[in-house]
Formats: C-alpha cells, sequence, structure tokens
C-alpha cells in the first residue's frame, strides 16, 4: 500500500506543468519536507532545463538532506546558465566551506557579495569564513561593511578582541546585546570584555542578568567564578569553582580556574592536581602547561617545572615567558647551555621583559665570562629604565575614572 500511495505521488508530480511543480516544492519546502520538495524541483529542472534558480534549489535540498558531495555540482550547475546568480554563489560558498574548502567558499562568498553588496546574510557568512581562515582585517571589513545585525556585531566583537582592542570589542558586543537582549552568548561576551577591561562590577551584572534568564547557565557561572579571581576575592572563586567542578567533572577549563583559586589561597598541591586534571581533560591547554610550571617552582619542584614549560613551549613556540621560565629552571638544574638556549629565546621574543637578561647574566658570571655578563645586566637595567618610564606614563595620563577601574590585585 505504502508503494501504491508513493507512485501516486510520483505521477501526480510528473503531471504538473512547471509553474505548478516550482509551486508545490515551495510548499514543501515550507513544510519542512525536502525530499518532497527535493522531488518536485527535480521534475520541473527536467522541464526548464536553463533555469538557474531551480539547480540551485535543488543544490540546496541536497545540501539540506547532508548530501554535500552531491549539492555542490547543482550549485555550479546552477552558475554555469547565470554566472550572475547570487544565491547560487551563496549556497556554493557555504557548501564548500562545509566540505573544509574554507579557500572555495570565500572565493565563492566574494562573488556572492559582489553581486549583491546590501545583503546581510551573505556579508555575515563572508566575514565568518574570513575569520576562521585567520584574515582578521578582511573579516574585519566585511562585518563593518555589512547591514548591522546582532550577530554581526558579535561578530565584530569578536574580530576586535582578537586583535587586542577591548574598548571597541566592548562597544560592538554592547549593540549586538542591544539587538538581541536574551542571547546569552553576547552578554557573556560583553561581560567578559568588561571584566577584561577593569570593569568588574558591570561585567558581574551581565552575568548575574543571565542567571536571572537562566540559572543554570554553565558560562556565565564560569565567568564569575573569573571575575571574582580577576578581583582577588578568592574565597568566592574557590567556592564558585569547587560547585561547578563537582557538576562538570569533564570540563577542563574548570578544573584550571578551581587550579588558579586554590593557587591565590597557597593550597598548592591541590593547585598542581587541578592543573593536571586540567591537561588530562585537555592536553593542548597551553596555560595550564605554564600555570602549572609556575606553581611546581614555588612548590620547589623543579624537573616538573621544566618539564611544564617545555610542553608549554611545543604547543607555543613563541611563548617567550615559558622560554624565560624553562631557561630559569634549567639554571636551577645546573643545565647551563640548555638554560641560555631558553633565555636567548625568551629575550629574542621579548626583548622588554630585564628578567632574562639578568638570568643569563648570572649564567655567563658562572662560566667566568665577565665580559658578556657586564653587558647583559647593562642591558637589563636599559630595559628596566625603559619600562618603568612607559609603565610612569600610562599612569600619569590615565584619569581618574580609569584607575578606579583597574582590578584590584
Amino acid at each position: 500500500m505504502k508503494l501504491f500511495y508513493l507512485a501516486m505521488a510520483a505521477s501526480v508530480i510528473a503531471a504538473q506543468p512547471p509553474a505548478g511543480l516550482r509551486a508545490q516544492g515551495n510548499a514543501l519546502k515550507a513544510k519542512g519536507d525536502a525530499a518532497g520538495a527535493l522531488a518536485a524541483f527535480e521534475r520541473a529542472a527536467e522541464m526548464e532545463p536553463n533555469a538557474a534558480d531551480l539547480r540551485d534549489e535543488i543544490g540546496f535540498l541536497l545540501a539540506v538532506q547532508g548530501r554535500h558531495a552531491e549539492a555542490i555540482p547543482q550549485f555550479q550547475h546552477a552558475l554555469r546558465l547565470n554566472p550572475r546568480y547570487a544565491p547560487a554563489h551563496f549556497h556554493l560558498g557555504v557548501a564548500l566551506r562545509l566540505r573544509s574548502d574554507l579557500p572555495g567558499g570565500i572565493a565563492a562568498l566574494r562573488e556572492a557579495v559582489k553581486l549583491d553588496p546590501r545583503n546581510a546574510e551573505y556579508r555575515f557568512r563572508l566575514a565568518n569564513m574570513l575569520y576562521d581562515a585567520g584574515d582578521g582585517a578582511s573579516a574585519l571589513a566585511e562585518a563593518k561593511a555589512a547591514p548591522p545585525r546582532a550577530d554581526t556585531w558579535n561578530l565584530i566583537g569578536l574580530i576586535e578582541q582578537r586583535q587586542g582592542n577591548s574598548k571597541s570589542a566592548r562597544d560592538a558586543y554592547q549593540k549586538a546585546v542591544n539587538g538581541k537582549p536574551f542571547d546569552t552568548e553576547y552578554r557573556n561576551n560583553l561581560g567578559l570584555t568588561l571584566v577584561d577591561l577593569g570593569l568588574a562590577r558591570e561585567g558581574l551584572a551581565q552575568f548575574q542578568q543571565i542567571l536571572k534568564q537562566d540559572p543554570a547557565n554553565r558560562i556565565a557561572r564560569i565567568n564569575t567564578g573569573y571575575t571574582y579571581l580577576q578581583t582577588g576575592d578568592y574565597d568566592a572563586a574557590l567556592a564558585q569553582f569547587q560547585t561547578l567542578a563537582a557538576e562538570y567533572p569533564e570540563q577542563a577549563v574548570i578544573h584550571y580556574d578551581l587550579g588558579l583559586a586554590l593557587k591565590q589561597k597557597d593550597r598548592l598541591e591541590a593547585a598542581k592536581k587541578s592543573f593536571r586534571e586540567a591537561l588530562r581533560l585537555d592536553p593542548n591547554m597551553v596555560e595550564a602547561h605554564y600555570t602549572l610550571g609556575i606553581t611546581c617552582w614555588q612548590n620547589g619542584d623543579i624537573d616538573e617545572t621544566a618539564a611544564a614549560m617545555s610542553a608549554a613551549i611545543v604547543l607555543r613556540p613563541n611563548y617567550a615567558e615559558a622560554h624565560y621560565m624553562l631557561g630559569t629552571a634549567l639554571k636551577q638544574k645546573g643545565e647551563l647551555a640548555e638554560a641560555s638556549k631558553a633565555l636567548e629565546a625568551a629575550i629574542r621574543l621579548d626583548p622588554n621583559t630585564p628578567g632574562p637578561y639578568n638570568t643569563l647574566a648570572q649564567i655567563r658570571q658562572q662560566q667566568g665570562n665577565r665580559e658578556a655578563a657586564k653587558a647583559l645586566f647593562a642591558q637589563a637595567a636599559e630595559v628596566k629604565k625603559n619600562l618603568d618610564a612607559s609603565q610612569a606614563e600610562r599612569l600619569r595620563t590615565m584619569g581618574p575614572a580609569t584607575r578606579s577601574s583597574l582590578p584590584r590585585r
């Protein structure tokens, strides 16, 4: 009986003229019947072989069903029929991205934007792909050129934040929240940026607003604990992360933040245990390797300090602070040649920190090279002088409101 009804449905579709098949396809698509709509549009395309929009519809419906490899040729067919059909360029770009062809996706979306520059979705998707590709400047330009939407403002905030422009990120996130006040992702982003700008009270208010709406919101609860850490309320941070760790034992970031709170309470062994658990769950968490190393250093475990810093450097070769701490640990172990290499790397990566110069100078003294030691001590003194002058100038130019917003340490 089922086969009979399917045959009847097929015969009804076949009997339709092209306009009727289009209408039927659109009606079935509106109802969420992708397979039925696909059958209608495929029959219409047989009757209208030069209709680019039908090929685009077929590709779209194939993609909706997860058949991206079949969808892509349909979009390409549509563009052979009409190279100026913007929706096909757009759908092709999205499909290529889903097939991990990021350059191809970007190229297709650029064509869609060129043909329809005021289409907000085209520009948003292009900006997103450029952001994923690491081209922050182009992503920001596309996002700013798009008609304003909450998701576009949020993307602008993410790009500005990645580029270190925290105030611009805050302004963008605020516009995203204004556009969609109940979107917890946008409000979390705004709150976290406010905290990082030293506006902890304002940031905490954003998280509290989320938790009124959704008391179980994990991200807002983590961000609340992070705010306590930033403002020096370590007891509140510790209580928050202990509760979260019990509820979400598989979340690496929670164990890391719990470790930070324990470290600040001088519970170093417990902190090390939390950092190790974070790394068990996420071995690529660079900051957990580094902070574990610092905690081991404080606890007198030089071997684990060196191992943790080496692991951090493997994951982030340009991590100047980790090179510095590795050099310091290796010096303590008496491995002077390897310590020198690590300290030289630290200086090369960050020539504006005096510590590595001083430590390397001490090694040169131990090696009997007094001239090299003298020169390094002089460099350290010059770097410190410049650093102190820069900090003094920054404090001199800060207004009272800015000073009062700095996080308590």
